[in-house]
Formats: C-alpha cells, structure tokens, sequence
C-alpha cells in the first residue's frame, strides 16, 4: 500500500462517467474527470482530512498516479476544496 507523506493526501478517484445522465456517450478525446474520491492515505502532517473522507477535489491539480492496477490521485491538503460528510 502506498503512504502519503508530509501534507498530502493519496485519493481513490470515483470512476469516470461513461455516459453523461440524458444517455450521451463520452468519448475519449474528452471523457469526464472525476472530481470526488475516497481519501485512502493522509501524511503526518494533514490536519483536517483522515482516511475514508469523502472528498471534492479540483480535477485540474490532480497528480495521477497508478498502483497495483489502480489508479489514485495525489494532492497537498490544500487542494482539496470541501469533505463530504454522510
């Protein structure tokens, strides 16, 4: 398993969208980035955030990453925008 360090945060990213909800395919020159994800991994020195946040991200500063076939997204604390809470 991957560890996030200092003040970031690994997130597994909702799956992207295949079809927008009125049935419109997507393509893949231009397929919908996921702007939620589950926090799996917080560094020592994240404050706010803790492992199973849910979470809303800017899709732009994401910093992908793929392990054991599995992709995650990393980010500093500060680029996650809002926690999702159940």
């Amino acid at each position: 398993m991957m560890k996030a360090v200092g003040a970031r945060v690994i997130i597994n990213p909702d799956k992207a969208k295949e079809t927008t909800e009125s049935g419109i395919i997507l393509t893949e020159v231009l397929p919908d980035i996921p702007d939620r994800g589950v926090v799996v991994s917080v560094g020592e020195k994240v404050e706010e955030l803790n492992e199973g946040d849910y979470v809303i991200f800017d899709p732009m500063g994401i910093t992908p990453v793929t392990y054991e076939e599995e992709e995650y997204f990393l980010f500093y604390e500060t680029q996650i925008i809002a926690k999702i809470e159940k």
